[in-house]
């Protein structure tokens, strides 16, 4: 089906993620145009019909912080600390990151946009840190295009102990992005925004170009730094602070009067040890909060392990506040955590007027999750299923913009052992060239 046609998501369980809207046990979405028309039940209409008995439908799930360049490196740093990790992907002329050809970025975004869709994540802001030169950008974009998948790209600069090629332009080029982009209309999957950490010029040029903007902001250093930049009028809604690790309450109280969104990877975070995820400290200031992933080198990328992070990490909070004689923690909810991996994305990806919920109107990114099966039902509480049961095995169904990407559980038009040779053979390349052949299969030989 393309996104000219109708179609009709029969009798499934419906979780709207829209206050007003509700729930339904037993509902129908109707779709048309790559928009949702109409959401209740006993729905009749012209269209292709997709069954969705003993299936919960929802939003997509909207991924507010990834690098998908990274994919071929999958596990590569799965017991690295942060030191490791970024010292091996950054510091000096071998390291893994100045590898990269166009070839393997186009690679690594065509790879980690399908593994997102077959995940039932419809939209990524792919924190994109791998423009070494235009040609290392336009093989990304050209990757995400081909994909089929709805992405916020965040223009970022590529960072590292390195001589830039002299062809580099950050953030310079985002002029030619835009340009060759052409306008922005409701159905337009791939869009721009800058990215990188706290800078004054390129917070100024994302205001300047009403692009939203994208900024690693951790350790205690910057409440003064964005309160100055505040009084700048270099805040507002259109910035999203990644990870937040840290970060002192002169910060979070800038970030909450600015109306600015904080995205938590709570896998990657612990994993790295890096320092106490963000979310109860964004959760106490009202700070809309949503999942990224970071990187798949480190941690998972699917939004059923991210959830299941988010939640048991805060709920471990309660006890950690009643041991230490801390403030009281309220309980997050299964409910709270799927809206922060659907409408609470879409804020932080700056797309809620288009996305994350099945609101009559928005455009029709929609996954349907299979609960008849072992690990899912029977369905006692949908979210409840979603959050803490269920896995990738469930996605049946996943639809971007009207447009059917998965069906069945198999994704449609993609040739996955073709891509997954692609990347092995972007691995490969990327540690021989670094120098790093005695780290890839640590892991295995510790198993012999």
């Amino acid at each position: 089906m393309n996104s000219a046609g109708r179609l009709l998501l029969r009798g499934g369980i419906v979780l709207t993620m829209d206050e007003e809207l509700g729930d339904h046990e037993r509902g129908d979405v109707l779709i048309e145009d790559g928009r949702i028309v109409e959401v209740r039940q006993d729905l009749t209409a012209d269209a292709q019909v997709l069954d969705c008995t003993g299936k919960i439908v929802l939003p997509g799930f909207v991924n507010s912080h990834h690098h998908m360049f990274q994919t071929a490196l999958r596990s590569y740093w799965a017991d690295a600390l942060d030191l490791d990790y970024f010292m091996q992907s950054r510091a000096g002329a071998d390291a893994l990151f100045h590898q990269y050809t166009p070839e393997d970025v186009y690679w690594g975004q065509f790879g980690g946009a399908l593994e997102n869709l077959a995940a039932g994540t419809t939209t990524v802001v792919d924190t994109s840190q791998c423009s070494y030169t235009p040609e290392h950008t336009d093989a990304a974009l050209e990757g995400i295009r081909r994909s089929g998948i709805r992405c916020v790209f965040s223009f970022s600069p590529s960072l590292g102990d390195h001589e830039p090629d002299p062809s580099y332009a950050h953030p310079e080029d985002i002029r030619r992005l835009i340009e060759n982009a052409g306008p922005v209309e409701e159905g337009t999957l791939v869009r721009l925004a800058l990215g990188y950490h706290v800078d004054e010029d390129l917070f100024e040029l994302a205001r300047d170009l009403g692009l939203p903007m994208f900024a690693h902001v951790n350790d205690t250093s910057w409440g003064h730094v964005l309160e100055q930049f505040e009084k700048e009028g270099l805040l507002g809604p259109w910035i999203t602070y990644i990870h937040c690790l840290g970060l002192e309450d002169a910060a979070w109280r800038a970030i909450e009067r600015t109306g600015g969104k904080v995205s938590v990877s709570t896998s990657a975070e612990q994993s790295l040890a890096m320092g106490q995820p963000a979310l109860q400290t964004a959760l106490e200031h009202g700070i809309p909060t949503s999942f990224g992933t970071d990187t798949v080198g480190i941690a998972p990328v699917d939004f059923f392990s991210q959830m299941r992070a988010a939640y048991h990490w805060q709920r471990s909070r309660i006890h950690a506040a009643t041991q230490s004689n801390s403030p009281e923690v309220q309980p997050v909810t299964v409910r709270d955590i799927l809206r922060m991996a659907t409408l609470g994305g879409a804020q932080g990806a700056h797309l809620d007027h288009l996305v994350g919920s099945l609101t009559p109107g928005k455009r029709a990114d929609v996954i349907a999750l299979n609960a008849r099966t072992l690990n899912a039902g029977p369905v006692n509480h949908a979210a409840g299923a979603v959050v803490q049961h269920m896995d990738t095995s469930n996605v049946d169904t996943v639809i971007v913009d009207g447009r059917i990407v998965k069906r069945e559980g198999r994704l449609l038009g993609v040739d996955v052992e073709s891509v997954l040779q692609h990347l092995e053979r972007s691995a490969a390349g990327l540690v021989s060239r670094s120098r790093a052949t005695d780290i890839l299969f640590t892991g295995c030989r510790d198993l012999s």
